[in-house]
């Protein structure tokens, strides 16, 4: 089995049940529900996570803009004196720091931001 990391939105968690003694282990799925059940009817619902996140879990870390930043190309972020972002990376080399602002990633000058 390989391991990785995939969007939250494009899975969703389920219970974990033991499989019954009719149907056989699945090498991919612990699931009891099979994808072609859920889209029978047409029509896809989402829903919200089935489970709380683990104890543990990751906790987002926010940086404040100190400072009005003007993008100067596509891999980077403009920014507003005390707009806030998402922390990716402090130090993501030559001064620069990776921040996430409406689920995009893009650098912003390091020194121009302050964590919260």
């Amino acid at each position: 089995m390989k391991e990785g990391l995939v969007p939250a939105s494009y899975v969703e968690v389920l219970p974990l049940t033991p499989p019954s003694s009719n149907r056989p282990d699945s090498t991919y799925s612990a699931s009891s529900v099979s994808l072609a059940g859920s889209v029978a009817g047409g029509t896809i619902k989402k829903k919200g996570p089935a489970v709380a996140p683990k104890r543990g879990a990751k906790k987002l870390k926010y940086v404040e803009a100190l400072y009005d930043y003007t993008a100067q190309s596509d891999a980077e972020h403009s920014m507003s004196e005390g707009e806030r972002f998402v922390l990716i990376n402090m130090d993501a080399g030559d001064g620069w720091a990776d921040v996430e602002k409406d689920g995009v990633t893009r650098s912003v000058p390091g020194n121009y931001i302050q964590q919260l």
